[in-house]
């Protein structure tokens, strides 16, 4: 008979802490682990653990049965978890003879991850050693409750009332002290799940199939003690995952995506945004909407003209969470435009909106699989065109009423910054003290104000400060190669040798 089961797992740090009785324990501010299928990887642990099997683990609906959660990384989602569920893992919690710091991970109804305080004092029953050899602590005592590198102590806990055994592996992991505790819990029509065993797991005429099974599990924690994670920043997920979109590959640019949420560093507003776009174009639509929610949580001032807008996020369209988007979206454009200077605003997107066309066409014509040279042609003297009428248009407009900020054209005010960086550098040099100023006043980024330095200093032939300027695939000569990053990060870019990984081009 195959047996099946029910695994939680654990994080633990040797320090003592308390969690009060019947409560559970806070959870941690962010996610730090990430799901492939039946693995989940940290990056901060450095670790993976493989549960084996080949169906990825079910997402579990929220009680109003909206949308699915791989993850629990705070309260609130704990909360809306069903009833039964949030009991199971509470007296999980309280049933092991420690005290429990934080939870750090949830993962769907079968696995959750914590970070428990553990008592030097709480000695293993089992250890397992690097080189294979096994002994019962019980029968040979250690005098040493430090835990050596290459071992792996074992705690085993029966709970004959709920009918099942706890198992506590512990490890520790790139000189941190680390915890993998799996529950074997017998058949309970009370539990909201289905994966357990069949019969009573605590009695002793089922001594062999839960020794063997147990013996499995370790096999695990063995597997997660060797395993390795590669250490890759923020910035290279979502390098990965931005070549993923382009390449059409929705499904990897939207795990990319995940593994950069994962990293604990900052995330931009602008990288939810784009990986709610490769989740509803992989047919995700739950991370879809947990995205373009978490979104509109980054920045309670962000919305977009028109949400139906956006081809890349049409399949959504027809689900019922759309509306609830769609409507907080439209309360906050009617909020912020109330005092607007609507005609002038509509009158800068019809700009922009000419400026982006173009190029994409141009783009779209130049990645084409087989290049059409005349139709590039073509389209980049329209483009000219295009780019001259537009400048006439944003020069009478800067020269008559200055640059025009976000409190009168929301938005908006950065189609003169996207049109001027577009023009003959006699133009960026006219204007480029009032970008300067709308930079300093939060109307563009100081990162938009830098790049029309560096590419005023290549038309001139001068040497860029910031290296955003790339010449057929090598970086422009910069001024200070000892100072760029120091310049960059002051402009609130990124590290210079992550940019050229980003765009494909070298030093």
């Amino acid at each position: 008979m195959r047996i099946k089961y029910l695994i939680i797992c654990a994080v633990a740090a040797l320090a003592l802490a308390g969690c009060s009785s019947g409560t559970v324990p806070p959870f941690a501010s962010s996610s730090q682990w990430s799901l492939d299928g039946n693995v989940v990887s940290s990056v901060r642990r450095g670790m993976t653990i493989n549960f084996g099997g080949t169906n990825p683990f079910p997402m579990t609906n929220l009680s109003n049965g909206e949308y699915a959660l791989n993850f629990i990384v705070n309260d609130t989602q704990f909360q809306a978890y069903d009833s039964n569920c949030k009991k199971y893992i509470a007296s999980a919690i309280h049933k092991l003879p420690l005290k429990v710091d934080s939870l750090e991970l949830v993962l769907a109804d079968q696995y959750v991850v914590f970070v428990p305080v553990v008592s030097t004092k709480w000695m293993p029953d089992f250890v397992r050693q690097a080189d294979g050899s096994e002994l019962v602590v019980e029968a040979q005592p250690r005098r040493d409750a430090k835990q050596p590198e290459d071992e792996i102590w074992r705690n085993v806990i029966t709970d004959n009332k709920h009918h099942r055994i706890l198992v506590v592996d512990r490890i520790v992991k790139n000189g941190t002290p680390l915890g993998i505790m799996y529950i074997i819990q017998g058949d309970n029509k009370k539990l909201p799940f289905s994966n357990t065993f069949h019969y009573d797991v605590t009695a002793p005429r089922n001594i062999q199939p839960v020794g063997e099974h147990m013996r499995f599990l370790l096999d695990i924690t063995q597997a997660a003690h060797q395993s390795q994670v590669n250490r890759l920043t923020y910035s290279d997920y979502i390098h990965a995952a931005d070549s993923c979109f382009m390449a059409g590959d929705y499904a990897g640019a939207s795990k990319q995506f995940a593994m950069a949420f994962c990293t604990g560093e900052e995330i931009a507003g602008s990288h939810l945004y784009n990986a709610a776009c490769a989740a509803a174009l992989a047919g995700d639509h739950n991370s879809a909407f947990a995205r373009l929610n978490a979104r509109l949580s980054h920045d309670p001032n962000w919305y977009v003209d028109d949400p139906a807008a956006d081809r890349d996020l049409a399949s959504l369209h027809t689900d019922k969470r759309w509306h609830a988007y769609c409507d907080t979206i439209m309360a906050r454009r009617d909020r912020i435009e109330a005092h607007f200077d609507k005609p002038l605003r509509a009158l800068l997107q019809e700009i922009g909106g000419r400026d982006q066309e173009i190029r994409y066409e141009f783009l779209e014509a130049y990645r084409a699989p087989v290049r059409d040279q005349a139709r590039i042609d073509s389209l980049t003297r329209e483009m000219q065109i295009v780019d001259s009428i537009n400048q006439v248009a944003i020069c009478n407009i800067l020269d008559k009423h200055g640059f025009v900020g976000s409190d009168k054209v929301g938005n908006a005010c950065a189609v003169f910054w996207l049109v001027i960086q577009h023009a003959p550098v006699e133009l960026q040099k006219k204007y480029f003290n009032l970008f300067e100023q709308a930079a300093h006043n939060g109307d563009i980024s100081l990162e938009q104000v830098a790049m029309m330095d560096d590419r005023i200093a290549m038309h001139e032939g001068r040497p860029q400060r910031y290296g955003s300027q790339i010449v057929d695939g090598k970086l422009y000569r910069l001024l200070n190669p000892d100072k760029v990053d120091q310049w960059r990060k002051e402009m609130g870019m990124s590290p210079l040798d992550d940019y050229l990984k980003q765009m494909g081009a070298s030093r």
